[in-house]
């Protein structure tokens, strides 16, 4: 999941998760376990108040990746070449 600010001061939130995307933009989603509801239901009145938006993120231009999942060679080469230009 990456964070950046975006404009007057409104957080975009990207996931590379269906599943989160989903649950976090549609109020009628049900989630199973207590502690995720307790934090979709934050996560969901931000996005209600305009104050987060949160999107999909391809695991190909997921740059957090990088530091949380295995690659090949090329891929890690692409991700960290985004980072350090």
């Amino acid at each position: 999941m990456a964070l950046k600010s975006g404009l007057f001061g409104q957080a975009i939130v990207k996931v590379d998760n269906m599943s989160v995307g989903h649950n976090t933009s549609v109020p009628e989603s049900q989630l199973k376990k207590k502690s995720n509801s307790i934090a979709y239901h934050y996560v969901r009145e931000r996005c209600a108040a305009d104050i987060a938006r949160i999107s999909y993120i391809s695991s190909e231009e997921n740059l957090a990746d990088l530091l949380t999942k295995t690659q090949t060679g090329p891929k890690r080469a692409d991700l960290a070449s985004q980072i350090l230009r």
